[in-house]
């Protein structure tokens, strides 16, 4: 089955913005901020499109296009993307407080200690992916198909509570509606960038966005069909040759057919990785708008994967919210392997280019265990909210730094070395204009609060 990095996407992006900072919204400010999420889930669509066309067209990951815009953009930008995944290690920690939250164990110790422990425990077990899958991307994919299956249908069951589909008309009247977003009258200063985090996550944010290049090339899409794949650690590395595109699509009519496919294909896969997310950000946030505002419960600390249970104990009673736990803990240890697995690919992709006597396999082994470690090391730093709202953060300037460079190369660059059909048209510049200002008048919002 071809469809699958949707998959993988809607489930990272469903372990950090839907399952924590719109159901925070939503409990701790009711319908403010509603009509903010469908504009910020679906515009993602535009950014992954276009992510995913370099991939398929030239079987690169997006790194390598980036670093053919000169190192003077490139190392820069890198360096951003460097200090943004320093801090994975808090998806991880919120897994662990959610099995904390289940288990008690350790007994006796604080709430900190249990979920560090269970954070510890999460991943060095879950180290062992990277060092027994015999193609990576594959135990991944996956793994995710079946977490973001089983939570949606938990979050539709427990939709259809007497108490949760009485507030469905008012919940829908507002986020249907952009212009209903209105400022809160008892606005909390320290969420700024909370809300700043809660738009960038309605889907993957900034940096993140780019791990779609990285799935489309390990699933063989278009020109990525004549790349190797990244091999788990237990097995050989085969070095630099196999992991370049040693093919370019040529001017044909055959081509052209083919690159129509393809093209409907990417389409199809990035719309389907929105609507899931999108889908599933509306079923949280709107559960935790009808069961935990009026307990006045938000997400929060070192239960910020728990308090959530709430919305599957209204359903099934405690079996239900053990069951949310151990969801919410899967959900959260899932997003943690994507990561740290994407991220050591796009890590590697920069610095096979820098440093070519390594092949990228190389790299991606270097790097990985430098994120796992990284990890290891930076949830002692603090609370999981926190290392998810500083990732969150520079993933908004993350869109406004890099979505121009993506526009250059695939409206400006590309088409001077390929056949003419792969031209993108008019109208879809457009639409990644408007994403672009969508995300700089974030930014800017960020910057200086006094421009609302």
């Amino acid at each position: 089955m071809m469809l699958g990095p949707a998959f993988v996407w809607a489930a990272i992006a469903q372990g950090s913005g839907e399952l924590i900072w719109w159901p925070y919204f939503a409990a701790k400010y009711g319908t403010a901020f509603l009509g903010l999420l469908l504009p910020a889930s679906l515009i993602q669509f535009f950014v992954n499109r276009e992510i995913s066309r370099y991939t398929a067209l030239t079987g690169q990951g997006i790194w390598q296009g980036f670093f053919s815009l000169g190192k003077w953009f490139v190392y820069p930008l890198f360096l951003l993307c460097f200090v943004n995944f320093l801090w994975l290690g808090g998806y991880a920690s919120a897994s662990g407080t959610a099995l904390f939250e289940l288990t008690h164990f350790p007994f006796g110790v604080s709430q900190r200690v249990g979920t560090l422990f269970w954070a510890y425990f999460l991943m060095i077990g879950f180290s062992l992916v990277f060092f027994l899958a015999k193609t990576t991307y594959q135990i991944i994919e996956k793994f995710m198909k079946l977490v973001s299956v089983f939570v949606l249908l938990g979050l539709v069951f427990s939709a259809t509570h007497p108490l949760v589909a009485k507030v469905i008309p008012e919940f829908l009247k507002f986020s249907l509606n952009p212009f209903s977003v209105h400022w809160s009258q008892v606005w909390d200063s320290g969420d700024t960038s909370r809300l700043t985090t809660a738009i960038a996550f309605a889907g993957m944010g900034g940096f993140l966005n780019l791990l779609y290049s990285y799935w489309m090339r390990d699933k063989g899409v278009g020109m990525a069909h004549y790349v190797a794949k990244v091999k788990g650690l237990a097995y050989k590395d085969k070095g630099v040759k196999t992991e370049q595109v040693l093919v370019k699509l040529d001017d044909s009519v055959i081509n052209e057919k083919r690159w129509r496919r393809w093209l409907a294909y990417l389409n199809c896969d990035a719309f389907l990785a929105v609507a899931i997310n999108a889908l599933t950000a509306g079923l949280t946030t709107l559960l935790a708008f009808a069961i935990l505002r009026p307990q006045g419960k938000y997400p929060t600390g070192w239960k910020i994967a728990v308090v959530q249970a709430d919305f599957f104990r209204h359903t099934f009673g405690r079996i239900g919210g053990l069951v949310f736990l151990v969801v919410a803990s899967a959900f959260m240890i899932d997003t943690w392997v994507g990561l740290v697995d994407g991220v050591a690919r796009q890590f590697a992709d920069f610095f096979s280019q820098t440093k070519k006597r390594k092949s990228f396999s190389s790299w991606y082994r270097i790097w990985l265990g430098f994120l796992i470690f990284s990890s290891l090391v930076t949830v002692l730093i603090a609370q999981p909210g926190a290392l998810m709202v500083l990732v969150g953060v520079i993933s908004i300037f993350a869109f406004v730094f890099y979505l121009p460079a993506l526009w250059y190369l695939n409206y400006i660059k590309l088409p001077r070395k390929y056949p003419k059909f792969t031209r993108p048209k008019l109208w879809e510049s457009f639409t990644l204009f408007v994403t672009w200002f969508f995300y700089l008048a974030v930014s800017l919002v960020y910057l200086f609060p006094c421009l609302l």
